[in-house]
C-alpha cells in the first residue's frame, strides 16, 4: 500500500514537471520572433509597464492620455509581445502608414514606445525602421484604442512657466 502511494506521488510530481517544461517551451515559440523584434528588455517592459501613455496624432495635433488603469491593457501588451498576433513574415503593402497612436510604456526611469497605425494594422518600435505586420490583431487595437479614448481625458500640455 505504501508503494503504490509513494509511485503516485512521484507520478505527481514527474507530470507537474513535464507540464511546467511544456509551458516553458510554449511561451518561448509564441514569443521568439517578437523577442528578437523590440529585444528582451523592451518586450519585458511592454509586459510590466507601471505606466502607459497613449498618445494620438491627429490633424497635426498631439494629444496625450493616461491609460495605466483602462480595462484590458493588461490583454493589449500580452499581445503586443506574442508572434500570434503578427503574420510573420508580414504582407508588404505600398501604401505607408499612418502612425496615429504612439504607445508609451514606463517603468522604473525606463520607456519604450510603439507606433501604431489602427487602420493598417501595423507597429513599429521607436527607432526601428522594419515594422510588423498585426492584422490578426488590427480589429482588437482598434476598439481598445477607442475604448481607452473614450474612458480618458487628455493630459493639458505643460507650459513653459511650469
Amino acid at each position: 500500500m505504501k508503494t503504490s502511494g509513494t509511485w503516485l506521488v512521484a507520478a505527481i510530481v514527474i507530470l507537474a514537471a513535464a507540464v511546467a517544461g511544456l509551458t516553458l517551451v510554449y511561451h518561448w515559440n509564441r514569443t521568439r520572433a517578437v523577442i528578437e523584434y523590440f529585444g528582451p528588455a523592451d518586450a519585458e517592459l511592454i509586459l510590466g509597464a507601471d505606466q502607459v501613455f497613449l498618445i494620438r496624432h491627429v490633424d497635426g495635433q498631439t494629444e496625450r492620455r493616461d491609460i495605466t488603469h483602462v480595462a484590458d491593457l493588461d490583454d493589449l501588451q500580452k499581445a503586443l509581445v506574442e508572434d500570434a498576433s503578427y503574420r510573420i513574415p508580414g504582407e508588404l503593402t505600398k501604401a505607408k502608414p499612418q502612425w496615429t497612436i504612439t504607445l508609451e510604456f514606463h517603468r522604473g526611469g525606463q520607456s519604450c514606445a510603439v507606433d501604431v497605425d489602427p487602420q493598417m494594422g501595423v507597429i513599429q518600435a521607436g527607432g526601428k525602421q522594419e515594422q510588423l505586420d498585426a492584422d490578426p490583431i488590427r480589429e482588437g487595437m482598434q476598439e481598445f484604442f477607442a475604448y481607452a479614448i473614450s474612458r480618458t481625458a487628455p493630459i493639458p500640455p505643460k507650459s513653459d512657466s511650469e
